[in-house]
């Protein structure tokens, strides 16, 4: 008598190879997700790592051609300022200096903006935001009454001017929320001599 033999796979092989298809299928999907997040999170850290250096580019750029004079409040370090009035030299005429217009860089009141104006309060001012995404206090920083972050300041906003002699230093943290819901947070910081 001739035995039958069965091939195939019994219900409980069956069971055992979908389980860990499954498995497999479960992890490849956790992999791309997290290569997803990741991705999405690095792009958000460039978009703002990117605004925050052209930003305080733009600061320099404006406090630099100030004069040292002109430069209202007078925060000399250790005591800072968030916002800064200053005048620029035009040139000299019949050997008078003429300055320009007043302008102001600064947070705007209430929100987490950097603006320039120039004609600051004047009816004809002008005004740009450069920024909407600056942290209310620099990184590393609470409200608190004493200098968490360690550079000598306490409790200074996210966008802070300090005086030494002639040169500004001008610190900056942008705070932004990547698709993923991460917070990505950039400070940026610099000094600036003002030349006139």
């Amino acid at each position: 008598m001739r035995r039958r033999t069965c091939s195939g796979f019994t219900l409980v092989e069956a069971s055992i190879a979908i389980a860990l298809l499954a498995l497999v299928f479960v992890k490849v999907g956790m992999l791309v997700k997290m290569k997803s997040d990741t991705a999405a999170h690095e792009s958000t850290a460039l978009v703002v790592d990117d605004q925050a250096r052209r930003v305080l580019e733009q600061i320099s750029y404006a406090v630099m051609g100030a004069s040292r004079e002109r430069l209202i409040p007078d925060p000399e370090s250790p005591i800072y300022s968030s916002e800064l009035r200053y005048e620029v030299s035009l040139g000299v005429q019949n050997g008078a200096v003429v300055w320009g217009d007043a302008q102001w860089i600064g947070l705007s009141a209430g929100a987490n903006e950097v603006t320039w104006r120039e004609r600051p309060d004047a009816p004809d001012e002008r005004k740009v935001v450069w920024c909407k995404v600056v942290r209310p206090f620099l990184e590393g920083e609470l409200m608190n009454g004493i200098d968490d972050n360690g550079n000598g300041l306490i409790d200074e906003k996210g966008l802070v001017f300090t005086l030494n002699g002639s040169r500004v230093t001008v610190r900056l943290t942008l705070e932004r929320k990547s698709e993923t819901g991460e917070i990505v947070t950039r400070t940026v910081e610099t000094m600036v001599t003002c030349r006139n």
